[in-house]
């Protein structure tokens, strides 16, 4: 067998990887599709009852203008004949039938549909319509110009019966017609024996269970059969076996994959820029950037410039606006020459590139963005350019932080770079439109779902009929590695080979999943990928229709976009960018300019605007103290509870010392983080190895944290080109050794003649290798450290608008339970004018409120308060309101800032129409706390009662005031009418919720506690039998004792299925306390003792063990106890204290009671686990105090406590938990 065909139902997907798979194995690719084609016309969408989904026709390309047309018919099927299926028909196959094979006949296929029915009902006119079918057929495929036929009847022979019936018929069809004859082979899995595993992917993409017979069963003899097979089945029609070995030989299809569909573009604009004089820079650079308009080239239409031209004059354009940015970027004066030149250098590779066009197509949207106030910036490799910098579409110097251009594109190499953008996902879509409607020939780029290792298990357990809790436990014991393989987890894993070793279900599961891996499982649409061609796209790649909506989008994933020539942009949606333009937009609106400089100490005069962030002071000390001191909640990438601690640890003195945080606090570099430390702080030395290595690890202390330093290491020190130092990093990455081992002698003999031995050059090649692997790409490092700067300046000098800007974006793009620790964060925010001696800390998060809030989450300041970066709180959005939706928001906040404050739910009423606001809404903002302001929180309930006569009143007025009634007397009486509105402020007296009903109905309607908490009366508690907080445990380390309290906001129960508790309850709880929550896991033994306590909302007490064995941290729990019950289980010591001076003499009497009350309680209770406390006296009498340890121990009961209490009184006992101890 040296020949393949590949024709997947409808679609291309496959095509490319199935051509280079075929190639790399020496064997020739045969291209081409099971097409639908309609009855009719396919831009017909309506049923017929006939095949809607369209008839089978098998296309393969006999050349490459079969091929192209192959890859027009598919994109057209999908754009404009989609109904259930993709569809061709007549008219498509007509226009595009050059250079195709087509085969007709298999079960499916039009020829087949008539003679099933002339096989069921004899009717000759259904063998008529076949015959019509089959010279339509053989007319539009006519034979080449070699006389080859271009249409064969096809003949299968597999365990059909329906087809099996027709065949004869069609071998009849085509000796009468003179039509050749093509067996062949319907495969859909590739041996005998992965037929059970196909059937499986078939349930995983049905949604199916392998057990059900109601379902879709493929027959098992649809595998690739051997050449011999298929002689035997048509030993009696051989030249059925020669023509399939015939269009084998004639297919011949190849792709061009040096060809570049790079889109180009026309530009008008100046020859030269203006010089700068004096001004704003920013303002000057802009003015020069509005000089030039891009406009786009389509090489079908546009014939009356040549290619030439259009190259010279999107490199002049670049040139100039290169020229422009460097002065806004650096000022005339800061122009130094190796700027210079690594700028010239750059726009020198770009243009014998032929790229200068897609920097200034990106330039060009960018731009467009920020002019609409939609912020954008480059990401990844693309920040490590001059021409990126001085463009606005980067923020980091790259000779400033020493960023490689050749880590962005290769000088010396045809494949092109793609720059990745960062954009204000708020505008994320607009840009796209903008660039969809300028460019033309646009199309997002298509994903494939591969079934990954956990994915798999997880999709086969499903299948095979395990309980989703039972897939999910193998599946979570794949190590949490990247692209582990399930061989490889079970190598690493004991646990999980045990497990496949002592169970036939998981190893049929197991194996099975591993048949299955990295299967394509489904399709969807890349996040951010768009390509951008000078031509329509359908003459290029294969084009589809994405699932949900009306988009184009390519049939090859980005990659494959890519070896074919196309540029690919990535328009990448970046929450941050939102958060600080809201931020900004929140300082503006809630700051007067002046006090914005005050804010932050610039001169008007001098400096640039605080918030051009662009400008700012990256070495502002109080900015890296709130680094130093981890105060970094909602700081972009530096949150978590490990960043933390590292930047504790590290004390950042510089931005770069962020870069190297951002880079190392990541997998595999991790293990280098206390050595990085360490040396930075002085606590250990930084060895000395060469200079050349010295100096190019000088800034992260002779530890290799980057890909630019192994880089420039390996080109300086070991003389090879930097171009094959990227490919060495790739290549160490992918473990591919081939190439290391052809690097390691290059670089040794290259260090050695540099003065270095070679031993030592040898121990470097190896510290080399361990390094690329855990490399970070600097340059995204540093363009994401500066955002994240950016945003830790805001938090610094803005903190209340930071802050309101990030729960917003947080609270719209997480579940409440994962947001809600921004208002604890709040909390404990630092002011700008905080020191240790007038200390300023605590941001308020207030109730959302009629008066106050807008729809967001916004700035407030009290009437006496002043109006600055020092003060301020923040309000809930009405629009967090459950049941309050766009319409009723904006009528509130448009009805109050056109008329001022409301008074009463009465004036609210009548203002407010019931069409905007209804019932629903206005209960929701009762309930949420909106009116408190106005009536108070002890009023909600009253305000529910007389509800419904506010909105009766309200209605009446809303109807005479929009009808125009009471205009009789004139305006006197409409004021008169809103005056007696606002004296319905009586409220009926309705008995108050108490505090805990009040919370209850606060979270109902806004998803979080805002004005208290139910652990709010139980601090004091918590924090006395509580070893950790939610917070705290994420640095926890595995396996240790803790105890953490707080509400149990989920309870989910799960029977065992198997093992040793098989058909036994376990639960999988969610706890919060006030800062966060946690999953803990309480299995079936401690389940069968506390389930009773397991209740929706219940505030207990876990004792148990973090474990993170399974990918996120859990609580494995021991137990759970009641706040009431704490002292039974946690108490180690419980002291009374007697006092001569007050007893009167009674000191002997009360101890002796005590002591008997003592040994009655003896140690109760130690069979339902219940731990005897130690028992401490202590006797005061005058100065002196006497301290007796007792013996005895004594399980410490309410009851006892109480009864103690009233002898000696409740402030001369003290329990003591075994975490105060």
């Amino acid at each position: 067998m040296n020949s393949v065909a590949v024709t997947d139902h409808g679609n291309l997907y496959g095509a490319f990887e199935f051509y280079t798979k075929a190639i790399e194995a020496n064997v020739k690719p045969i291209l081409g599709i099971e097409a639908y084609v309609a009855i009719g016309d396919r831009t017909e969408r309506k049923p017929t009852g006939i095949r809607d989904r369209g008839f089978h026709l098998v296309l393969l390309a006999e050349n490459n203008t079969g091929w192209n047309n192959i890859v027009k018919l598919s994109s057209d099927s999908f754009l404009n004949g989609f109904y259930y299926k993709p569809r061709m028909d007549h008219e498509t196959l007509e226009k595009w039938s050059d250079g195709l094979i087509a085969i007709n006949g298999h079960l499916g296929s039009s020829i087949a549909y008539h003679l099933c029915n002339y096989v069921e009902s004899g009717d000759e006119g259904c063998w008529e319509l076949a015959k019509q079918e089959a010279l339509w057929h053989a007319k539009t495929f006519a034979p080449n110009e070699n006389g080859e036929p271009r249409f064969y009847i096809e003949l299968q022979r597999h365990e059909v019966q329906e087809q099996m019936a027709i065949n004869p018929h069609l071998v009849k069809l085509a000796r009468e017609l003179q039509i050749p004859i093509v067996c062949d082979n319907d495969a859909h899995f590739l041996g005998e024996e992965d037929w059970d595993a196909h059937d499986t992917l078939c349930c995983i993409s049905m949604q199916k269970q392998k057990l059900e017979t109601e379902r879709l069963h493929y027959p098992k003899d649809l595998y690739v059969k051997s050449p011999e097979q298929m002689l035997g089945l048509f030993k009696d029609l051989p030249d059925a076996v020669e023509n399939s070995a015939k269009i084998a030989d004639r297919c011949d299809v190849t792709f061009d994959l040096t060809k570049s569909h790079a889109p180009v573009v026309r530009v008008t604009g100046p020859d030269k820029i203006t010089p700068f004089k004096k001004g704003d820079p920013t303002k000057w650079f802009k003015e020069q950037c509005q000089r030039f308009t891009l406009h786009p080239y389509d090489s079908q239409v546009d014939t009356d410039v040549s290619e030439e031209e259009l190259k010279k004059d999107c490199d002049l354009a670049l040139l100039n606006l290169c020229e422009a940015g460097l002065v806004w970027r650096y000022g005339v004066e800061g122009i130094t020459d190796e700027i210079r030149a690594r700028l010239e250098r750059e726009l020198r590779i770009l243009s014998d590139k032929n790229i200068s066009a897609y920097f200034l197509i990106v330039w060009d949207f960018v731009d467009w963005a920020r002019q609409n106030n939609i912020p954008a910036n480059a990401r990844g490799s693309g920040v490590g350019t001059m021409v990126g910098y001085v463009l606005g579409l980067s923020n980091a110097c790259p000779v400033k932080y020493g960023l490689l251009f050749e880590r962005f594109t290769d000088p010396d190499r045809s494949e092109y770079p793609d720059i990745d953008i960062d954009i204000c996902q708020d505008g994320r879509s607009r840009v796209i439109d903008f660039v969809r409607k300028k460019y033309g020939h646009v199309a997002q780029i298509i994903t494939f779902g591969r079934l990954k290792a956990r994915a798999a298990i997880k999709d086969v357990a499903r299948v095979h009929g395990l309980a989703p809790g039972d897939g999910q436990r193998l599946a979570n014991m794949i190590p949490p590695e990247l692209n582990i393989s399930i061989e490889n987890s079970l190598k690493k894993n004991e646990e999980f080979q045990k497990a496949y070793d002592d169970s036939r279900e998981v190893k049929t599961v197991v194996d099975t999943a591993m048949a299955l891996e990295n299967h394509a499982r489904h399709v969807g649409v890349h996040a951010a990928g768009v390509v951008i061609a000078t031509e329509p796209l359908e003459n290029i790649v294969p084009l589809c229709r994405a699932s949900g909506n009306n988009e184009t989008v390519t049939q090859w994933d980005g990659p494959t976009c890519e070896k074919i020539g196309l540029l690919k942009m990535d328009f990448l949606g970046l929450r941050t960018l939102s958060t600080i333009e809201l931020c900004k937009e929140l300082v503006r609106q809630s700051l007067h300019d002046d006090v914005i400089w005050d804010a932050v100490g610039k001169n008007k005069k001098t400096d640039s605007h605080p918030l051009d962030l662009e400008r700012i002071n990256l070495e502002d000390s109080r900015v890296l103290d709130l680094f130093r001191r981890g105060d970094t909640a909602g700081v972009f990438q530096f949150e978590s509870g490990g960043m933390r601690r590292l930047l504790k640890t590290m004390k950042p003195a510089k931005l770069e010392d962020l870069i190297a945080a951002n880079a190392l606090f990541r997998p595999g570099p991790m293990e280098l983080i206390e050595v990085f430390c360490s040396r930075k702080n002085g606590e250990e030395v930084v060895p000395v190895i060469h200079d050349i290595v010295d100096r190019f690890t000088e800034e992260t202390y002779g530890i290799m944290v980057y890909q630019e330093q192994v880089m420039q290491i390996v080109h300086t020190l070991g003389d090879i080109p930097l171009r094959d130092a990227y490919t060495l990093i790739k290549a160490i990455g992918k473990k591919k050794h081939k190439v290391i081992n052809a690097n390691r002698p290059k670089f040794v003999n290259g260090a050695v003649e540099k003065g270095l031995n070679k031993k030592l050059a040898d121990e470097l090649f190896d510290l080399i290798l361990k390094f690329a692997g855990y490399g970070f790409n600097k340059s995204h490092s540093t363009g994401y450290s500066i955002i994240a700067y950016q945003t830790a300046y805001l938090k610094t000098y803005f903190p209340v608008q930071y802050m309101a800007s990030v729960l917003t974006f947080e609270s719209a793009a997480k579940k409440t339970e994962d947001w809600a620790p921004y208002i604890a964060d709040c909390k404990r925010t630092m002011f700008p004018d905080h020191t240790s001696a007038n200390k300023h800390v605590g941001i308020e998060v207030g109730s959302p409120d009629i008066n106050q809030s807008d729809a967001l989450f916004s700035v407030s300041y009290n009437e006496d308060e002043e109006r600055s970066n020092l003060c301020g709180q923040i309000r809930f959005g009405l629009g967090a309101v459950k049941g309050a939706g766009n319409t009723a928001v904006e009528a509130i906040v448009s009805e109050r800032n056109d008329s001022g404050d409301y008074k009463s739910i009465f004036d609210f009423c009548s203002r407010v129409s019931g069409k905007s606001a209804n019932r629903a809404t206005i209960e929701s903002l009762i309930r949420g706390g909106a009116f408190d302001s106005i009536h108070g929180v002890e009023s909600r309930a009253s305000l529910l009662a007389v509800l419904d006569k506010a909105i009766s009143i309200g209605a009446s007025a809303v109807k005479d005031k929009e009808s125009g009634q009471g205009g009789l007397f004139g305006v006197s009486e409409q004021t008169e009418a809103a005056e007696s509105v606002e004296q319905l402020d009586e409220l009926p007296k309705v008995k108050p919720w108490t505090k805990s009903q009040a919370l209850e109905q606060e979270k109902e309607v806004l998803g979080i506690h805002v004005s208290g908490h139910p652990l709010d009366e139980c601090g004091e508690a918590l924090e006395a039998w509580c070893t950790d907080s939610v917070l705290s445990l994420q640095t926890s380390k595995d396996g240790r004792r803790i105890v953490v309290g707080g509400v149990l906001t989920g309870v989910r129960i799960v029977v065992v299925r198997s093992g040793k508790s098989a058909g036994q309850k376990m639960a999988i709880l969610s706890l919060q306390d006030r800062v966060g929550k946690v999953e803990c896991v309480i299995f079936s033994n401690a389940y069968q003792k506390y389930a009773a306590l397991l209740q929706q909302d219940a505030i207990v007490l876990v004792e148990g063990k973090p474990d993170r064995s399974r990918g996120e941290l859990q609580i494995i729990v021991d137990r759970i106890t009641t706040l009431n019950d704490a002292p039974l289980y946690l108490a180690k010591r419980i002291e009374f204290t007697f006092h001569k001076a007050e007893s009167n003499g009674a000191t002997k009497g009360q101890m002796e009671f005590v002591s008997g009350l003592i040994k009655q309680a003896g140690a109760a209770k130690t069979s339902s686990g219940a731990t005897p406390a130690e028992v401490v006296v202590h006797v005061i009498s005058g100065e002196h105090t006497t301290t007796i340890r007792s013996q005895k121990r004594v399980v410490i009961e309410s009851k006892l406590v109480q009864q103690i209490s009233e002898v000696i009184g409740e402030h001369n006992i003290r329990i003591i938990s075994g975490q105060s101890v």
